[in-house]
């Protein structure tokens, strides 16, 4: 297929060759008209060709967030890189509870690099993990494990170790837990709105508080609750001319009068 073509594009070529001589010959006006057109013809073909291999060959420009996210690949690669160092590190040292506390260590670090894989777009806001605290780490297993090899730990220099890497441990695992706190506070904030917007549509009632019974009365607070008060029918009340000056009327000042209700 590709050598018929090949040999078609010769036949053609030859053929405009010949018909631009015999019109140069017999038609010299024809052959300049054809001429021009041969030339601009030509000039489009290769304007044409520049133009296609120019766009196959171009590299396609990265975006931003491609950019970020390759950067953020090679950042994770690299901080596995070194936690395969720490790890060999670690199976080296003899101190049973100080590599016990460097293996803990390493699986801390080994959750925070799975969770940046999955949210590549964190990595930024760990730089110090990075560039920091995983070549410190490195740094400070590599000149224990070779004092260590040779003998010469003393006994506070393994406490020190021991508690550093404490600290680091307990470090690590408070990095790891910060990696959710915008999940969480996404979740909170969204939980919110929705049940806002809920209550504005009329689908959730809004919280009420349930009104305090009415107080009773001032001329009846003295009475026992939950108890009726007995009628007076059967007791006596005795009025006497001391206490009232109008009963005098009814028989003098010594005369007392029995009132029965």
């Amino acid at each position: 297929m590709n050598n018929q073509s090949g040999v078609g594009g010769i036949l053609g070529l030859g053929a405009a060759v010949a018909v631009f001589f015999l019109l140069r010959k017999f038609f010299p006006s024809l052959a300049k008209v054809f001429l021009t057109l041969g030339i601009a013809a030509a000039v489009a073909v290769a304007v044409l060709v520049a133009v296609v291999l120019f766009f196959a060959f171009r590299k396609p420009k990265k975006t931003v967030e491609q950019q970020i996210s390759e950067n953020a690949a090679a950042t994770i690669q690299k901080g596995r890189s070194q936690l395969m160092d720490l790890r060999r590190l670690s199976m080296k040292i003899k101190d049973p509870e100080i590599r016990q506390t460097s293996d803990a260590i390493c699986s801390a670090i080994d959750k925070i690099l799975r969770t940046l894989k999955e949210q590549p777009g964190d990595v930024h806001r760990v730089g110090r993990f990075f560039h920091y605290y995983l070549p410190t780490l490195q740094s400070i297993l590599a000149k224990y494990t070779r004092l260590e090899t040779h003998g010469i730990p003393a006994d506070d220099t393994v406490e020190k170790t021991r508690s550093c890497l404490k600290d680091m441990e307990a470090a690590m695992e408070k990095q790891y837990l910060n990696l959710f706190e915008d999940d969480k506070l996404d979740l909170s904030v969204e939980m919110a709105v929705m049940t806002q917007i809920c209550k504005r549509d009329g689908l959730l009632a809004d919280d009420y508080q349930i009104p305090e019974a009415p107080s009773t009365p001032a001329a009846s607070s003295n009475r026992n609750p939950g108890k009726e008060t007995e009628p007076l029918s059967g007791d006596v009340l005795e009025l006497t001319a001391e206490n009232f000056d109008f009963l005098e009327d009814f028989g003098g000042e010594d005369q007392g009068i029995t009132l029965t209700l």
